[in-house]
């Protein structure tokens, strides 16, 4: 990854303005009481079980994700400012080079899913997921593959994510 100094790398950030929204961090997912219920059914039945067979450990890493889970989980998300330009891609402020990125995917099925999936060359950087919201999915797909390889083994979304929104974690 290239640094720059902070007023060249401010400057770019400036210039990146082919494509500009807002977008939640992260989604956010409805949760009633019933999920609630369920929730802590199944903790209470995976620590029952933990307990039975006299493993602690994993009793204590279920109470811990339940408490994770529901001091986190109802956090609301921020929003980010999302620029796409000749240079590369501003997330939430922070530049990411075209040289640092190592494909691009866009997973559209609406309403369900509408995301542009970054994958940097960096081992120690996840995934960027980001949601598409009102964005033109085929123009900023046409202009990312001027820059960026797409993947097109991306063509839907990752099962973690998919299990992640039917499980409303």
């Amino acid at each position: 990854m290239r640094s720059y100094s902070s007023e060249v790398e401010d400057a770019l950030i400036q210039t990146q303005d082919q494509f500009v929204w807002e977008a939640p961090a992260f989604e956010q997912f409805a949760r009633g009481p019933v999920w609630y219920f369920v929730m802590a059914i199944v903790t209470v039945f995976l620590v029952a079980y933990a307990i039975w067979t006299a493993n602690f450990l994993f009793a204590f890493i279920i109470v811990l994700g339940a408490l994770l889970l529901l001091l986190v989980g109802n956090k609301s998300p921020n929003k980010v400012l999302v620029q796409v330009g000749d240079n590369g891609i501003v997330y939430d402020g922070k530049l990411i080079l075209y040289q640092d990125i190592e494909n691009f995917a866009i997973v559209y099925h609406p309403p369900i899913v509408k995301r542009l999936i970054v994958e940097l060359r960096t081992l120690t950087q996840p995934r960027l997921r980001l949601l598409l919201e009102d964005e033109d999915p085929v123009a900023l797909r046409n202009y990312l593959r001027v820059y960026i390889n797409e993947n097109f083994d991306l063509q839907y979304e990752p099962f973690s994510d998919t299990l992640a929104r039917l499980l409303r974690l």
